[in-house]
């Protein structure tokens, strides 16, 4: 079962008044009258918001956030979770970079677990439960003491282009009260809020998400400088009292021992791991089939054309393209100190009446309390193909944007583009090199370079599929990846460098060690009291070490002289991230060897008759779809539809050659 509620409103009480911001939100944040000129406007306080401006303000450019409201800074809008597969990446490449969601997470969680376990570390996903609460106000805290950030509230209404200039570029911001203020650069992350609505059954009001208001007079002034715009949908679920839901009845799902932290700054999380929350999990009836598609014709949010998110469709969706098929709903708590409970998996927007009939269909939640339904939003979006890799627009100089209204969905894919939309937009205001990265380099690499060259026609959503070089883009090394290069062009502290140089230079020291010396692999099982092979081939410490074989550890290998290679069991991180690079050792050389065959291929042709549906092809429901309708007549052709993954590619590359060989052959 969940903790007793006593257990958690005492130990949230002792948690939350320590970290009480006294006095709210102090000396950052300017009143109402506040007037001027910054170097950096950020607009919005959200995920991609929050990170733009806490990025401008590291690189020393005077910085402004513009949010509504301040009290909804670092609100998590919809499911209390960071990270997971492809999202963790993600978020590690961040706090590579010094952004703050991490950290912040590492301080709220209130549950730790990394996915994909099964498969090998270059998929893992490291994944939290967050007190919604408790992170609210570790944003806060960490802006409130960030240098160079001045916050106010207040609603942004036009954009200032500066006079006289060949090409369009930014001047400043025009509130809605009349005043103006200047800068160089603008970055927007308006989430969900550009003439957003939110629609329950039939019903419909503006709204950005539930009690605020939508950016109306914004979408107007991006609409008139040109941009093209389209329109999303998402939604979120309805939340169930946690004192109604029968627990017991239920598959418990605990956290790891030990969690392991986002952050590369952090040891361990701040949570002991036996005071973890538990999350729970139950499924579909075909009770909620019938609820749903008897209730069709008042649900405006589900039958209309817009496309709402593949990965992530609300109970409705998915319920009219796999029929009667059950479908798995994780019940997650939403902090320590809060009654309710996020049904993630039961998005949807009937009537209120019938989400109550709904959720009591669930095993479990037979006499749940709705505490409030869920709601669809629709909100306008800029294609991404009017972007740059820097995420500046193309039409106005000095205009930056990040997060949905890119058309992306997530809180982690938001919080890494408002990182290097920040980032970016200090470096235009004070004239130095902008951040680049390649999908070579980042997982944030592949999300721009697939959102400016491809667009997208529904919210985005990484994940490891979508990069070629994945085997080498892992969640342990993006330090090693980002650091070094976000330090050069002042993002990241020198802590931060330090340390990263520190691992560098430890890592080549011990993995130089381990490559000189050799034995029989014979000798070194022995020696570990691992059983013998058949045969004993002469290999490194390191070859052994790449062994996929759980008893096979960086420890134990070490062991075996420790004389020479003592020193790195007593470095727990370096053994773990030792054990990581000679896993990969080969295959990334295999990795690099198929995406260069990809490129030399991408002139292949790809006959009419092929069957997509073909199980070697090994494709994926939405890629069949796409493949399908599209017929694409090349490989190059087919890289390019958006969705198709490039392992799909490398799949589809050797399947035609195979083919063709069998046809030559006949």
């Amino acid at each position: 079962m969940l903790r007793p509620g006593t257990v958690w409103r005492a130990f949230a009480s002792h948690i939350v008044r320590k970290d009480l911001i006294r006095g709210g939100l102090p000396r950052a944040f300017l009143t109402t009258s506040t007037t001027g000129s910054f170097d950096v406007i950020v607009v919005g306080g959200g995920h991609a918001g929050t990170e733009a401006c806490s990025a401008a303000a590291r690189m020393e450019a005077r910085t402004l956030l513009v949010t509504q409201k301040r009290s909804t800074i670092g609100e998590m809008s919809c499911n209390p979770s960071f990270g997971g597969i492809g999202k963790g990446h993600l978020i590690r490449e961040v706090d590579a970079l010094d952004g703050v969601c991490g950290r912040c997470c590492d301080r709220s969680g209130v549950q730790y677990k990394v996915l994909n376990r099964r498969k090998g570390p270059a998929v893992w996903g490291p994944r939290a439960q967050i007190d919604r609460k408790l992170y609210k106000r570790e944003v806060q805290q960490t802006l409130e003491n960030t240098p160079n950030l001045t916050i106010i509230e207040a609603s942004v209404e036009d954009i200032v282009l500066s006079k006289g200039s060949e090409q369009p570029r930014l001047a400043g911001v025009r509130l809605s009260d009349g005043r103006t203020i200047t800068a160089n650069s603008l970055v927007i992350t308006t989430g969900t809020f550009l003439r957003g609505q939110i629609n329950i059954g039939l019903e419909t009001r503006p709204a950005g998400r539930i009690g605020d208001e939508p950016a109306i007079g914004l979408a107007k002034s991006i609409e008139e400088l040109g941009f093209q715009l389209g329109r999303l949908k998402t939604g979120t679920p309805p939340r169930i009292h946690r004192d109604s839901i029968r627990f017991e009845q239920l598959a418990r799902h605990p956290g790891d021992d030990p969690p392991v932290p986002f952050s590369f700054l952090n040891d361990r999380v701040w949570l002991q791991p036996h005071l973890q929350l538990d999350c729970f999990l139950t499924q579909t009836t075909a009770q909620v089939n019938d609820i749903v598609l008897r209730n069709l014709h008042c649900n405006r949010h589900v039958t209309e054309e817009l496309t709402g998110p593949r990965y992530c469709p609300s109970i409705e969706s998915k319920i009219l393209r796999f029929g009667h098929k059950q479908h798995q709903i994780w019940l997650e708590p939403e902090g320590f100190d809060s009654e309710l409970i996020y049904p993630n998996g039961l998005s949807c927007t009937l009537p209120a009446d019938e989400q109550v009939q709904l959720v009591r269909c669930l095993q479990g939640l037979e006499q749940a309390e709705v505490v409030r339904p869920g709601y669809g939003v629709e909100y306008d979006f800029v294609d991404p193909r009017e972007l740059l890799p820097t995420l500046e627009t193309k039409r106005v100089r000095g205009l930056f944007l990040a997060g949905q209204i890119n058309g992306t969905t997530g809180y982690e894919e938001a919080a890494a583009q408002g990182l290097l939309a920040g980032a970016n937009a200090a470096a235009n205001a004070l004239s130095r090199t902008q951040l680049t990265v390649s999908r070579t380099e980042s997982y944030l690499g592949v999300l721009v370079d697939d959102l400016t060259t491809l667009g997208t026609n529904e919210p985005y959503r990484m994940f490891t599929s979508r990069a070629e070089f994945r085997l080498s883009l892992r969640p342990d090394n993006a330090d090693l990846r980002l650091t070094e290069k976000g330090y050069a062009m002042g993002l990241v502290s020198r802590e931060r460098f330090e340390r990263t140089v520190s691992i560098r230079q430890r890592l080549a020291n011990a993995t130089e060690l381990l490559r000189d010396i050799k034995k029989g692999s014979n000798q070194w099982r022995a020696a570990m009291q691992l059983p013998l092979a058949k045969a004993s081939v002469y290999k490194s410490a390191f070859e052994m070490l790449a062994i996929s074989n759980d008893e096979i550890t960086t420890d134990r290998v070490c062991s075996v002289e420790p004389t020479v290679l003592g020193w790195i069991k007593d470095d727990p991180e370096l053994c773990q991230r030792l054990k990581i690079e000679a896993l990969y050792s080969l295959s990334i050389e295999d990795q690099s060897r198929e995406v260069e065959e990809v490129l030399r291929n991408e002139g292949l042709r790809i006959p009419d008759a092929i069957d997509y549906l073909s199980k070697s092809l090994n494709l994926s429901f939405e890629e069949q779809e796409k493949l399908v309708k599209i017929q694409p007549q090349t490989i190059a052709a087919a890289s390019r539809i958006q969705g198709i993954t490039p392992s799909s590619i490398v799949r589809l590359v050797k399947y035609v050659k195979q083919h063709e060989s069998i046809s030559a052959a006949a």
